[in-house]
């Protein structure tokens, strides 16, 4: 497992169970009492048991049930039974899995263990700040981090270097994914700090998490309205600013302008900052 302390002390008490193959990677938190996801490899319970005794985790939390991120349940509660904490659309979804998945679910909520979250609220004993960011899926939760600036993104963004990361990240429309939501979660994403991006699937990436979700809307705005890359600096660039980041929106209107000197379009953005 890896663990972050030494590039950044803020982030001490997280460690990081990679994925591997078809199966996301999970985030030990609070020294082993709090997990983000469980991805669904084998071995994820001696993972845990690196950082402390698997009867320490009280708490899953899961950014949205695609069996990639929730397999490794099975896993867990052979041995302790942590209350889930999900956006309840997330709960709805968690019917399509593959039986004995819905069961299982379904005795958990029947228990008392299923807790559910909505936007804005904060998870007590964390620090972790609950985004409700559907796109993905219609119950796609975030949880971000303030004191450490750093963001658990669940498949809302994926690093852009990640083969496949399109495909692993885009909306699905059996569970209630919208690519219009999408674009309009990552909008919203833009408001806050991210210096660390700890993702679904792929490696974190630390100190520029912030410049991912930059990238993915980007990528986003010439494939969904098939803009010219000038209009999608541009587009990102009225988003920064209404995210009050002056600074990157003028490095975005930069770029539109060297790739189209003599557009109209661009002259008309750019006189925002004169």
């Amino acid at each position: 497992m890896r663990t972050f302390e030494k590039e950044d002390p803020r982030l001490e008490g997280i460690g990081w169970v990679a994925d591997s193959g078809p199966c996301s990677g999970a985030y030990v938190l609070q020294g082993g009492r709090f997990l983000i996801d469980t991805g669904n490899m084998v071995g994820l319970v001696d993972e845990i048991r690196e950082m402390a005794p698997l009867e320490n985790l009280e708490r899953i939390a899961l950014t949205h049930t695609h069996f990639d991120h929730v397999g490794g349940m099975a896993e867990i509660y052979q041995t302790v039974a942590p209350d889930v904490i999900m956006h309840r659309m997330a709960r709805e979804y968690a019917r399509l899995l593959r039986s004995p998945f819905p069961e299982f679910f379904q005795s958990l909520e029947e228990a008392g263990k299923i807790h559910y979250v909505k936007d804005g609220e904060d998870i007590s004993g964390t620090g972790l700040h609950v985004l409700h960011l559907p796109g993905h899926t219609a119950g796609d939760l975030c949880f971000y981090l303030p004191e450490a600036q750093a963001l658990f993104s669940g498949d809302a963004v994926l690093p852009h270097q990640l083969r496949f990361a399109a495909i692993l990240s885009k909306p699905d429309e059996i569970c209630g994914g919208r690519m219009k939501d999408k674009v309009e979660s990552l909008r919203r994403l833009l408001r806050f700090p991210v210096a660390h991006l700890f993702p679904g699937h792929g490696e974190p990436v630390l100190h520029r998490g912030g410049h991912q979700i930059k990238i993915a809307l980007l990528t986003l705005y010439q494939a969904l309205y098939e803009t010219p890359p000038e209009k999608a600096w541009l587009l990102m660039a009225e988003d920064l600013l209404a995210s009050n980041q002056p600074e990157e929106a003028y490095e975005c209107v930069k770029k539109a302008k060297a790739i189209a000197p003599h557009s109209e379009a661009v002259a008309l953005v750019a006189e925002k900052f004169r």
